[in-house]
């Protein structure tokens, strides 16, 4: 192999390796962290990062967006709330009904129970958040039960289609999935 060829090779290596965003040079609220759909030729992705706003010290505002083709498609907002007793994270959804200060996995389990019982006796359906570290890097954070959650809620979900012409059959018949996990992708600027 010639040496051009050689130059070549090594600049195609650096050119499509994975980029590595170190998570402890990169501030929490511009971190931007992805879920791609694995299906062959299947461009979707799934973004989450931390949203700007007035919020609680204990709150994060997070959103989620679907883009397709370089279009957002959908997104939804939510709330990371982080309790200072304990070290746990839940998120919390925005749900459609029009100022409720409930959850949507409230909101759609309330359909599911006993009309006898008060809705004030129902347990909460929490959606642990992991965040999971390796020294100083975040390369990715867990959603328990999210993905079930959206199959079985989706229609309690304020989400905020902007594409329509981009949905899935899925997403039009049965409505919007979210992910299990996601991985750090890069610093927003």
């Amino acid at each position: 192999m010639k040496i051009a060829g050689v130059f070549r090779l090594c600049l195609a290596a650096t050119l499509f390796a994975p980029t590595v965003v170190n998570a402890s040079q990169c501030d929490r609220n511009k971190r931007v962290y992805v879920f791609d759909q694995s299906n062959t030729g299947d461009d979707t992705k799934i973004f989450y990062k931390v949203r700007a706003g007035e919020h609680p010290f204990y709150a994060e505002l997070v959103r989620f967006e679907t883009w397709r083709k370089s279009k957002l498609v959908w997104s939804i907002d939510g709330v990371v709330i982080c309790s200072d007793v304990i070290p746990m994270c839940n998120l919390d959804l925005r749900t459609v009904k029009k100022n409720s200060d409930k959850s949507v996995a409230y909101e759609c389990f309330k359909e599911v129970n006993d009309p006898a019982t008060s809705n004030e006796q129902m347990a909460p359906f929490l959606i642990p958040v992991t965040d999971i570290s390796s020294g100083d890097q975040t390369p990715y954070i867990a959603f328990g039960n999210l993905t079930a959650l959206s199959i079985a809620c989706s229609k309690h979900m304020a989400v905020q289609v902007k594409r329509k012409d981009l949905l899935t059959k899925d997403e039009r018949k049965n409505g919007f999935l979210l992910p299990p996990f996601v991985r750090l992708d890069s610093c927003q600027e």
